[in-house]
């Protein structure tokens, strides 16, 4: 194992956290995937529907036809979950970099579910709801998510923050409820200040994250948050077997996997194996 992913691997295992860049990271392949998936989201922000929706979020008065009216994902871009046909997004999250450090920290060829590109334009309502609330994830005891940012993330354009050591098995795994259906929200003590790590950086910036310990969204107060995630889970995972949880259907996250594409043929053994 590189030192690089063996450092990150376990920063992840101790911490619920580790972060690093795509320069750092990244062959020039994957850094070709990653070039194209910046040209995705401007066009992603060119779009004359997004703009209206992004404006309105802006001025006070948005589109509230789902939950989290306050982000916009490529289900209202493209109408659409991201399938092989949208190969540089998913290309890069099938990287060789990326899946031998999730390989390593499930200890198992992973599975890859729920990709996602978000866009979070500055926010006039600043009053936290939904996932922008402290929350643990439950598709699983073991999440490992990779966000990547494709803008630069400040303290003003809604950082997500995370509770270092909350995750399951960490020092403060027990601060609030675990796979039982029950609140995640409600903590049995506060999260220590110093733990709180707040997700900012420069384009590129990729944040590795066990979305089982304590994390929220942040308020964008000003300019458009850009991001795009990956969630990778062990194949016997229990959102993976059970496909649903009380208050999130997975069924339509695994994203559209197409066996005629030519980009389906082209993937190697493994890759077919992870989204499969």
């Amino acid at each position: 194992m590189k030192p690089l992913v063996a450092e990150i691997v376990e920063e992840v295992k101790q911490n619920g956290i580790a972060f690093s860049h795509v320069q750092d990271l990244f062959s020039e392949k994957t850094l070709g995937y990653y070039n194209n998936v910046v040209e995705y989201f401007n066009e992603f922000l060119r779009a004359p529907h997004i703009l209206e929706r992004c404006q309105r979020i802006a001025s006070g008065n948005p589109i509230q036809d789902r939950g989290k009216w306050f982000e916009i994902t490529q289900y209202e871009y493209l109408g659409r979950a991201l399938g092989l046909s949208d190969s540089n997004v998913i290309n890069m999250y099938l990287s060789p970099e990326i899946v031998e450090i999730a390989e390593a920290f499930h200890n198992t060829v992973p599975r890859l579910r729920n990709v996602l590109t978000w866009v979070h334009p500055q926010n006039a309502i600043q009053q936290e709801i939904a996932s922008q609330r402290w929350h643990r994830d439950q598709e699983d005891w073991e999440i490992f998510k990779v966000f990547i940012a494709i803008s630069d993330i400040g303290p003003n354009n809604g950082p997500t923050q995370y509770a270092k050591k909350t995750q399951h098995g960490g020092p403060y795994g027990d601060i609030t409820n675990n796979m039982n259906g029950k609140s995640t929200s409600d903590l049995k003590y506060p999260i220590p200040p110093e733990e709180i790590v707040s997700c900012e950086g420069k384009p590129g910036t990729i944040i590795f994250m066990n979305t089982n310990g304590l994390h929220k969204g942040g308020l964008v107060k000003e300019g458009i948050r850009c991001l795009t995630q990956a969630n990778f889970l062990k194949p016997d995972a229990h959102i993976i077997k059970i496909g649903k949880l009380p208050s999130f259907d997975y069924s339509d996250k695994i994203n559209s996997v197409d066996k005629n594409l030519n980009e389906y043929k082209v993937l190697t053994d493994k890759q077919k194996l992870i989204i499969s």
